[in-house]
């Protein structure tokens, strides 16, 4: 449904079936319909966000001001401006916007967003929502046609966005109720350890996080760790499985400690959930004085740019972020414009690339 930003002198009119004009709708004729006061509309139909306006009933009122052909005039011009939004949040808990991973994802949503006259409204972070100021800004401060969820997030907070929001689309979410884009997270990492473990590599590390669980038997990678393992007859030591809470910086400190630590005793491979992770294993590996792959073969996940420019470059699972992006925000529109009869599950394809970092043990 098209939306527009308002100025408060904006009028319109009812046409009629020969094109001229026979009457004006006017904001209390919103009023009446919506069953609201006009200077709810008014405010609605401006943008004004100073006061809180139930999101359902914003979009009843924009609704019916396009029923009636109420046309709304743009502060910048005299042609009517549609303001369509979508809204992103993320599972991540890092203070920082940029991470090599969803910020692809949001690009490629952005990018097919803008081809159709949507835009981003804001993108949060988990850590954020936990503000009360900011999860109530974020249902009820912009008039938001969808939302795109990217990994799970806190349950409580997760219902008062489904709430309060018509359409939901989630990336890797855990909801059977709404339109989902993922890929086999357990098949991606047991792929990538049986490599190792094709390689000759029979002692392998895990370095990676738990997620909203705290539980690594359910992290999806930590799985297809797990399983690769148990498939070539090998077993998982608790001692090779260092929980760094997906930071880079955990993953070097931790990996430092670990080289000091064990130094008799030490894994001939590791397996980071992520490339950022195993970038940050690949420094302090070299800070001891161990040669990758020589002493250490290193895997990581998602292919991130900078994984082809590392010494020597990382053997990584390449996830396509960027159509991911894509992907959710077709089906988001699709949503929005003629819904799926049920809630639809799309899986798109991982592509292992085998690089300098994991080349075969002994050669």
């Amino acid at each position: 449904m098209e939306k527009a930003v308002a100025t408060l002198s904006a009028t319109c009119t009812k046409c009629n079936q020969k094109g001229t004009v026979d009457d004006m709708a006017t904001l209390k004729d919103i009023a009446v319909k919506v069953g609201v006061s006009v200077s709810t509309v008014s405010r609605v139909l401006a943008n004004d966000s100073n006061r809180l306006v139930n999101t359902d009933t914003k979009q009843r009122i924009w609704d019916v001001a396009n029923e009636l052909g109420y046309q709304v005039k743009s502060p910048s011009s005299n042609t009517s401006q549609a303001v369509r939004q979508i809204g992103c949040v993320v599972s991540t808990m890092q203070k920082r916007h940029y991470h090599p991973y969803f910020s692809v994802i949001f690009d490629g949503i952005e990018k097919e967003l803008s081809k159709h006259g949507y835009k981003i409204a804001y993108t949060y972070t988990q850590e954020e929502l936990q503000r009360p100021e900011v999860l109530r800004s974020a249902l009820h401060d912009s008039p938001l046609d969808g939302l795109i969820v990217i990994e799970g997030i806190d349950n409580k907070i997760y219902q008062h966005f489904k709430k309060h929001v018509k359409a939901v689309v989630g990336i890797d979410v855990s909801d059977p109720e709404i339109p989902c884009i993922a890929y086999d997270r357990v098949e991606a990492a047991r792929v990538a350890v049986t490599h190792m473990i094709d390689q000759g590599y029979r002692d392998i590390m895990f370095i990676g996080g738990t997620g909203l669980s705290g539980r690594f038997e359910k992290e999806k990678r930590y799985r297809g760790y797990k399983l690769a393992l148990e498939q070539a007859g090998l077993s998982v030591r608790e001692d090779r499985v260092l929980d760094a809470s997906w930071e880079p910086d955990n993953a070097y400190r931790l990996m430092l400690q670990y080289l000091e630590k064990h130094a008799g005793n030490l894994p001939t491979a590791v397996f980071a959930a992520s490339d950022i992770m195993a970038m940050a294993s690949m420094r302090a590996i070299s800070e001891k004085g161990y040669s990758i792959p020589d002493d250490f073969a290193v895997m990581g996940f998602d292919d991130n740019e900078p994984s082809r420019y590392t010494v020597p470059p990382l053997s990584t699972i390449r996830i396509p972020t960027f159509e991911i992006g894509v992907i959710a925000a077709k089906t988001m529109l699709q949503c929005i414009r003629d819904p799926y009869p049920l809630p639809i599950r799309i899986h798109v394809p991982f592509e292992p690339i085998f690089r300098q970092s994991t080349a075969k043990a002994g050669d």
